[in-house]
């Protein structure tokens, strides 16, 4: 087994000391201190059924986990009209900038981890939503992702995660072995809803962007129009 993210409080009061010691923000070592260990041991809840995530206790996981895929000609506005017509009831978003993904396409994600046999992709902000535990509430939360398209975010993600997944399991199933997207706002992870935004996009969602990269129209969806978009 691997160690998990578990790390003693002095451990953790050193990393945060050195780092603030070289911005000027010595004044905030015990306060950033205090909520990393909070953060490291707090039971995360997901509203998949799934038990809590317990950070110090994961020990299947990779950080900044890099991802490389090939995007053949994905027009984004009709990619923009997918994500937006299968996830979050449809609701109103800004709109995406036309252009064409061609070319390989390249990313991070915060934190890739396994947990009770599923598989998920966390990610970390630090928008600011309110002066208080109180601004941290799901809706909020779910207005800060739609507002900032991460929506779009997380479904690049998901899609890198599935396509390792198919890769790398044998009998892999997106039902069975795909946990979801983890949005942890860091500013909030002491509020009733702990910070976390949480989401497992549709099979049919994820599958329609993996036929779409391959420069394929997803069933039920006209071939776009290349020659309207800019070339990336």
């Amino acid at each position: 087994g691997r160690e998990g993210f578990k790390a003693t409080p002095s451990v953790v009061e050193d990393a945060v000391a050195r780092r603030c010691n070289r911005r000027g923000w010595e004044g905030w070592i015990e306060t950033l201190g205090e909520w990393l260990v909070h953060l490291q041991d707090e039971p995360l809840r997901l509203n998949n059924g799934q038990p809590a995530v317990v950070l110090s206790e994961l020990t299947q996981y990779q950080i900044e986990m890099e991802f490389w895929f090939a995007s053949h000609k994905v027009d984004v506005l009709q990619l923009d009209q997918t994500v937006r017509q299968h996830t979050h009831g449809g609701a109103a978003r800004p709109a995406a900038e036309p252009s064409v993904l061609n070319g390989m396409f390249k990313g991070f994600i915060d934190l890739t981890f396994e947990h009770a046999g599923r598989y998920y992709v966390a990610d970390y902000k630090s928008n600011w939503l309110g002066p208080d535990d109180m601004a941290y509430t799901e809706e909020a939360m779910t207005a800060s992702i739609l507002d900032n398209r991460y929506d779009l975010q997380y479904m690049l993600y998901l899609l890198a995660l599935h396509r390792q997944l198919k890769a790398r399991l044998a009998d892999y199933d997106y039902d069975r072995h795909m946990g979801g997207a983890l949005y942890l706002f860091l500013r909030g992870t002491r509020s009733q809803s702990q910070g976390v935004f949480f989401t497992r996009p549709p099979r049919n969602l994820i599958e329609s962007l993996d036929v779409m990269f391959q420069g394929k129209a997803p069933p039920g969806v006209a071939e776009p129009a290349w020659e309207q978009g800019v070339l990336l």
